[in-house]
């Protein structure tokens, strides 16, 4: 995602260039410079604009105005230390207006903003007759076995935590602790080597010695099954010896025969 921002304070600038450049973003900062910001958006693709809206050469919401006459998909962040009739700048930027950064910068605010506008992969997980992850239709490839099992430990754990003895005794019965939790700890790092490959970093979140699941934004055929009823044909992650206990709850309660 590029940014630009522009403001005609220093200070301010400076106060938000660490932030800027700790993101995954593409950023120029221009310091009262508006029109040099204003030709880059004419002649190089941009994203965002973060404008500040008392600016002495040209006040913010002009600037946004000829920003998005060179570029109707540009979206705007508006900066200021004074409230503001955003109402009113609504109906002037209407749907470009991404919304309001006031000073002192609340850098909270500011991920907030810009995270909405970047495109979440859509995230299903599979668990009947095997277990796959895929973000937008195509399945994830998983360099280790030990890590796919990790993912469907915790996606079977519904938003639970899962800590390390429990995960260890799933995976690795026949290891003994210390053996068991070493190759915990390579799992966990393989697993997310393949979740920041495919975008998904947000998707689990490790925790000293536990792990667990974010299971907002995901498609899940078991947590549907849970939460809404129903009933299911296939066999449960049938490559997972210790799936079979989930089998049994889900079959105990919907009534199905179990598995052979």
């Amino acid at each position: 995602m590029k940014i630009i921002v522009v403001d005609d304070e220093d200070a301010a600038l400076a106060t938000f260039l660490p932030v800027v450049t700790d993101a995954d973003f593409s950023c120029k900062l221009f310091c009262d410079n508006p029109y040099a910001a204003l030709e880059t958006v004419r002649t190089e693709k941009t994203d965002v604009a973060v404008l500040d809206i008392r600016m002495p050469k040209i006040d913010g919401i002009t600037l946004a105005e000829q920003m998005l006459s060179a570029d109707p998909k540009l979206k705007i962040i508006l900066l200021t230390a004074y409230e503001q009739n955003e109402d009113e700048l609504r109906a002037r930027l209407k749907n470009n207006l991404v919304g309001f950064l006031y000073k002192p910068y609340d850098f909270a605010r500011l991920n907030s903003l810009l995270g909405s506008l970047s495109p979440k992969p859509k995230i299903r997980i599979r668990t009947f007759r095997s277990f796959d992850v895929f973000t937008d239709g195509v399945a994830v490839r998983f360099d280790s076995s030990k890590a796919k099992e990790l993912l469907a430990l915790l996606t079977d754990a519904h938003g639970s935590y899962v800590g390390i003895d429990e995960a260890v005794g799933k995976l690795w019965p026949s290891k003994d602790a210390e053996h068991g939790k070493r190759l915990y700890r390579d799992a966990v790092g393989r697993l997310k080597l393949t979740l920041k490959r495919n975008g998904l970093e947000k998707l689990v979140r490790f925790e000293r010695a536990q792990a667990v699941i974010d299971t907002r934004d995901v498609s899940c055929d078991l947590w549907t099954l849970l939460e809404s009823g129903g009933t299911f044909s296939e066999s449960y992650m049938p490559q997972y010896e210790w799936a079979i206990e989930t089998d049994a709850v889900l079959n105990a309660r919907f009534g199905l025969p179990l598995k052979i």
